[in-house]
């Protein structure tokens, strides 16, 4: 958010306060505990929102349900525009290599168009950067990447693996 804000010359204001206390929303069990904890993680300082056209700056949108809370809360604290901007490109593939990523059929962006995943965040505008421009900004050459989530081209055979929750019913019923 501060490049952003340096490089566009619009000013950073801190629009939330945040509870260090809640971890990453997207990786959690169920969409309830999802919800619960966007709601809990972020509160929106009104004060600062009301009446402002605001640029919230993401690292990523996964199933877009914690993005979708974060505006609900903004508009709800009076802010009168808001727009997106993710600082990497749409994810498309789940990761096999360590993230625990939805499947293929969760990512927003496998299924759906960047104009739709903005409506159905409700923002008045959505940009992603590019793949070139985020491999471009890094320090070292685009081959030490694995851009599989991006690109669905992964650098190993992929087996048809089970999902996650196959995998841990199996793993109940044997204990």
């Amino acid at each position: 958010a501060l490049g952003y804000a340096e490089e566009s010359r619009i000013p950073l204001e801190m629009a939330f306060v945040r509870n260090h206390y809640i971890g990453r929303t997207f990786i959690q069990p169920s969409q309830l505990i999802r919800d619960f904890k966007v709601k809990v993680k972020l509160n929106p300082i009104r004060d600062v929102l009301k009446g402002k056209r605001i640029v919230i700056i993401e690292d990523s949108i996964v199933r877009g349900t914690t993005s979708k809370g974060r505006v609900r809360a903004l508009r709800g604290a009076g802010a009168a525009e808001i727009h997106m901007r993710i600082s990497c490109p749409p994810l498309i593939s789940p990761c096999f290599y360590g993230i625990d990523f939805p499947t293929k059929k969760e990512l927003i962006a496998s299924n759906h168009t960047i104009e739709e995943i903005k409506q159905f965040i409700g923002v008045d505008s959505l940009k992603y950067l590019s793949l070139e421009g985020m491999l471009n900004s890094m320090m070292l050459p685009k081959e030490e990447f694995c851009t599989a989530c991006f690109t669905g081209d992964y650098p190993t055979k992929i087996a048809k693996i089970p999902s996650k929750k196959a995998l841990e019913k199996g793993c109940s019923r044997s204990v």
